[in-house]
């Protein structure tokens, strides 16, 4: 079973290392390559802020640092090539996990649960993304992690064993060190304790009450280690590593273990509820942000596929779970009917965990990594308690019907081909790599202690590959929810949905940026349905920043390259373009009064195109004209692949000449006084 896991896990092998580049999952794998390798120069430290991420403020990442520091074991056995060796990390450590979590189900439950529970580990499509050849995201914890919460908490229900009560409350506070949704877990395993304790009111030794409570105070106390050592112990923010999580634990399970023990009808019970109302209080403002970003209330939250919620598309929940779609109702009425007839405590997280994330999966799509873990562990349980007991003939019917509904599931073992499509990130790859090599290095790349002079505006999905790729500090990224990736997200989708140039400029040279990557996409991050028709972005894009219509030549966007990869549909237009954000040069003239004048300057790209750069103006009454330009006439520069081919010519009635510009004129804004004279030819 573990090779079929391993097989659906590399079954894309021919897309992710056949070619050139290794193709990691887009795109928050690409930055754990920076991250990780932040915490390779950091280390026995643990490194959160990147000044490279959500320029000019610089951000602290609330990635989990077990994980984090996982990934970089895996990169320091492949230094040489490091998007090779973090391919592996998700195949790696989910058949590690799958391995060790089935020894022991099968010590604990039998090997029939322990194989029916592996086999939806390993070939339900949702598990086999957490950890798919190509990712090295944190999500590859998920299934497991759920999985051995409820397992854990089921076992020491069972024998109420307050060792294993707190052992389970470690594994749960080691939870959000290695994802960032391992507190999703807390809402489930709580409730399970009342209901264990309803459930076996009259069950000789120590009360369900205990073992609860001692799995709150393991889960806080290594919690507030883990604040302690890698986060904010002075923050009560809800994401990340803050003094939230630990409070939030005790609050939980001190209240839902005071609950129980007053159902047992012993002592104790209000004292633990006393306890868990002051923890309780602090984070009722952070649950309320908590509860809005769960109901999409966050502009990147609203627009990325792992947020759409499951009960709106159907499609999409039958590609994420398969036959769990189908088994899970199954065995939640089942479970439910085996907690109430023979009040089997142990049941009680599994059947809790299972429910709290189907509801939270129906809200949102990223949580059903984690409801995988504890569907399979609820459907192997319940279903193989339940076999056992039929007659052989509805015993040998059930398990043909069962092997039927989970046939599909072995093709996601077989090889898929080679794509003919290009992945969507792999046109920008090569104009990235172009501005590593051509642009000059705002601050040392890996050095967090120096703020970058500069950075760059793109669209948020390019953040993770600019910081990886291009080495170059990115305003907008993937990250979302934190207020400062908030803020830098906004003011970015400002500079790309700009309607005049100079309010676009304005906007960019606040944020210090000194390029503009433009890439394809459809809609502005945090304007839902709003067209770019008028805006800088497409002008720039399809254009290049000439003349077109009613909008003049750029004056201060200056195209320095042309990737060579095309876009699909328009294939003469390149796939991205980047821009230079200039103050542009002052072309100082006389012509006659009142006169139209006119710039030109012929471009020529590294794709082999002409480019004709014309700026119009009408000369004052004393014969005076100023023209603000973006291009040099330099060629002699390594910062640009986009070069004049002369001088500019200028012409006006009666008159002509020419002007050269130099790169610093265009970079500093200077003026090119006495530059021409058209008055005589």
């Amino acid at each position: 079973m573990l090779a079929l896991a391993l097989a659906a896990r590399t079954a894309d092998w021919r897309h992710v290392l056949g070619g050139g580049f290794v193709e990691l999952v887009p795109t928050d794998s690409h930055y754990y390559l920076r991250f990780a390798r932040l915490q390779q120069l950091a280390f026995p430290r643990f490194e959160p802020f990147d000044p490279y991420i959500n320029h000019p403020t610089g951000a602290s990442i609330i990635w989990p640092p077990l994980h984090t520091w996982g990934v970089a074991l895996f990169l320091a056995l492949g230094p040489a090539q490091p998007e090779r060796a973090a391919a592996w990390v998700g195949p790696g450590v989910s058949l590690l996990e799958l391995g060790l979590l089935s020894l022991l189900l099968r010590r604990w439950w039998g090997r029939g649960v322990a194989l029916g529970s592996l086999a939806l580990l390993a070939l339900v499509p949702a598990a086999v993304m957490a950890g798919t050849l190509g990712t090295a995201d944190h999500h590859v914890h998920e299934p497991t992690l759920a999985a051995l919460c409820a397992l854990l908490l089921g076992r020491a229900l069972e024998q109420r064993s307050v060792r294993l009560g707190a052992a389970t409350g470690v594994v749960l506070g080691l939870a959000p060190l290695f994802t960032t949704s391992g507190f999703v877990l807390l809402p489930g395993l709580a409730a399970s304790l009342p209901l264990a304790a309803w459930l076996g009111r009259d069950t000789p030794g120590p009360g369900v009450g205990r073992v609860g409570f001692a799995m709150g105070l393991g889960a806080a106390a290594v919690l507030a280690l883990g604040v302690v050592l890698f986060g904010a112990p002075a923050s009560l923010t809800y994401y990340g590593l803050t003094s939230f999580q630990p409070l939030l634990a005790l609050a939980l399970l001190s209240g839902a273990s005071g609950l129980a023990t007053l159902l047992e009808r012993r002592r104790g019970g209000l004292l633990q509820l006393g306890l868990a109302l002051p923890c309780a209080l602090p984070l009722v403002p952070e649950l309320a942000r908590a509860f809005q970003h769960l109901l999409l209330g966050d502009p990147l939250l609203a627009v990325v596929m792992e947020s759409i919620p499951l009960w709106k598309d159907p499609d999409f929940a039958r590609e994420l779970l398969g036959p769990v779609l189908l088994l899970l109702p199954v065995a939640l009425v089942t479970a439910g009917v085996r907690l109430w007839r023979e009040r089997e405590s142990s049941l009680a997280p599994v059947f809790l965990v299972a429910l709290s994330l189907t509801a939270a999966s129906l809200l949102q799509a990223r949580f059903t990594q984690a409801l995988v873990g504890s569907a399979a562990l609820l459907i192997a349980s319940a279903l193989g308690g339940v076999l056992p007991a039929l007659r052989p003939l509805p015993r040998r019917a059930s398990v043909a019907v069962l092997a039927l509904v989970g046939l599909p599931l072995l093709g996601e073992a077989v090889p898929r081909p080679a794509s003919a499509e290009p992945s969507p990130i792999a046109p920008v790859r090569s104009t990235l790599m172009w501005m590593r090599e051509h642009t000059p290095p705002p601050s040392p790349p890996w050095d967090v202690s120096v703020r970058p002079a500069w950075g760059v505006v793109a669209q948020y999905d390019m953040g993770h590959l600019l910081v990886l790729w291009a080495e170059r500090p990115a305003v907008a990224t993937p990250f979302s929810q934190v207020p400062v990736h908030q803020s830098a997200n906004a003011q970015a989708a400002a500079v790309l949905g700009a309607t005049a140039e100079v309010d676009a400029y304005v906007l960019a040279r606040a944020l210090t940026a000194r390029y503009l990557l433009l890439t394809p996409f459809n809609e502005l991050l945090g304007r839902p349905g709003q067209s770019l028709d008028g805006t800088v972005s497409p002008w720039l894009h399809e254009h290049a920043g000439l003349a077109t219509g009613d909008r003049a030549a750029s004056s201060h966007f200056r195209l320095v390259h042309d990737s060579a990869e095309s876009r699909r549909k328009k294939p003469g237009l390149p796939y991205a373009r980047l821009f230079e954000v200039v103050p542009g040069a002052v072309l100082h003239g006389r012509c006659g009064p009142h006169a139209p004048v006119t710039a030109v300057l012929e471009l020529e790209t590294a794709r082999g195109q002409t480019l004709r750069y014309e700026l119009r103006t009408t000369s004052g009454p004393d014969g005076s004209f100023a023209l603000r330009v973006a291009y040099p006439t330099t060629r002699d520069t390594r910062e640009a692949d986009v070069l004049a081919r002369g001088p500019y010519r200028l012409d006006c009635p009666g008159g002509g000449g020419t002007a050269l510009v130099s790169e610093q004129a265009v970079r500093e804004g200077l003026a090119v006084e006495g530059a021409v004279d058209l008055t005589e030819r």
